[in-house]
C-alpha cells in the first residue's frame, strides 16, 4: 500500500524522533556508568591513602600522602558540584547579581588553579585591560565559574612546563552594560572537527581515552556555556589537534554605578 506524501513525512518524522530518543537514552546511560567510575576512582584514592597515613610515623611520607588526599578531594569536589547543577535543573541557574572586583575575582579563580600550574610546572601569562572597571555587577560566582573552568581545561591538556593564557577585555559597551570578553588559550592536545561537534553536548563526551588519561565527567563545558548565555553571552573556540585551543568567553556586566538597591 502506497503512502500518501503526508504519511510518509510523518513516518519518517516518527523514525527520526525514535532514533533522537534512543540515542538520547543511550548517551544518559553511558554518562551515568563514566560518572560513577570517575568519582570511584578519587574515592578510592581518598581512602586508600587515608589508610597509609594512619600507618605511617614518617612526617614527610604522611604529608606526600595528605597531598594527594587534597588533590583527590577537590577533583572529587569539582564533579560533584558540576553534577549538583546538572539535577538542580533551572533551580541552579538562578543568576544572583551583586557587586564584585574583577581583580578580586581572578584573585580567586588563580587560588583555585594555581596549585594544578605548579603540579605541571606550568606558567600562567594574565592580561587586564585597564579599560575595565574593577567594581563591577554581576554574578560573581558564575563567572568565576566558567572562567575556573576553561582555565582548569587548558591546564589539564597542555604539556608539563607550558604556558597559558589568560585576558580579560571589553569586547563591547553600551549605555551603563559592559560586554566582559575572557580568552583562554593553549598549546595542548586540540579537538579534532568531528570532536568539536559534541564538544557542548551535556551527556556527550569528546573522547573516552583521553578522558581516562585527563580526567573529568565531560558536563563542565555544557554547564559553561549555559551559563554565558543566561548572561547575554556565550563560548566559543578554535582548535586544532596537537596545536592547542581558544576558547573566549564572553557575557554582560554592568557598571557599578547602575547598582541601586531598595528600602525595605
Amino acid at each position: 500500500m502506497l503512502l500518501t506524501a503526508e504519511e510518509t513525512s510523518e513516518k519518517l518524522k516518527t523514525e527520526y524522533n525514535r532514533k533522537i530518543a534512543e540515542h538520547s537514552s543511550r548517551a544518559k546511560s553511558e554518562f551515568l556508568a563514566r560518572m560513577t567510575h570517575e568519582m570511584l576512582t578519587p574515592m578510592n584514592a581518598i581512602i586508600g591513602f587515608t589508610e597509609l597515613a594512619k600507618m605511617s610515623h614518617e612526617v614527610d611520607q604522611i604529608k606526600s600522602w595528605i597531598d594527594k588526599i587534597i588533590d583527590s578531594s577537590t577533583h572529587l569536589h569539582s564533579m560533584l558540584l558540576n553534577m549538583l547543577d546538572v539535577s538542580d535543573g533551572s533551580s541552579a541557574f538562578m543568576l544572583v547579581e551583586s557587586q564584585f572586583s574583577i581583580n578580586s575575582m581572578i584573585k580567586k579563580v588563580l587560588k583555585k588553579t594555581n596549585h594544578d600550574l605548579k603540579k605541571k610546572g606550568q606558567k600562567l601569562s594574565l592580561s587586564i585591560s585597564q579599560s575595565i572597571p574593577d567594581t563591577l555587577i554581576g554574578d560573581e560566582k558564575r563567572i568565576a565559574q566558567v572562567i575556573i573552568h576553561l582555565l582548569t581545561n587548558a591546564i589539564k591538556f597542555s604539556p608539563v612546563q607550558s604556558k597559558v593564557s589568560l585576558s580579560l577585555d571589553i569586547l563591547n559597551e553600551e549605555n551603563e552594560t559592559i560586554t566582559l570578553k575572557t580568552e583562554v588559550i593553549d598549546n595542548g592536545i586540540g579537538i579534532s572537527k568531528d570532536q568539536q561537534k559534541i564538544l557542548f553536548s551535556l551527556f556527550e563526551q569528546v573522547d573516552g581515552s583521553k578522558t581516562r588519561k585527563y580526567g573529568g565527567i565531560g558536563i563542565g563545558l555544557p554547564l559553561s556555556k549555559c551559563i554565558a548565555q543566561m548572561m547575554d553571552g556565550d563560548i566559543r573556540f578554535e582548535s586544532e589537534p596537537a596545536k592547542g585551543s581558544i576558547f573566549i568567553f564572553t557575557c554582560k556586566v554592568k557598571k557599578a554605578q547602575q547598582f541601586k538597591t531598595t528600602d525595605s
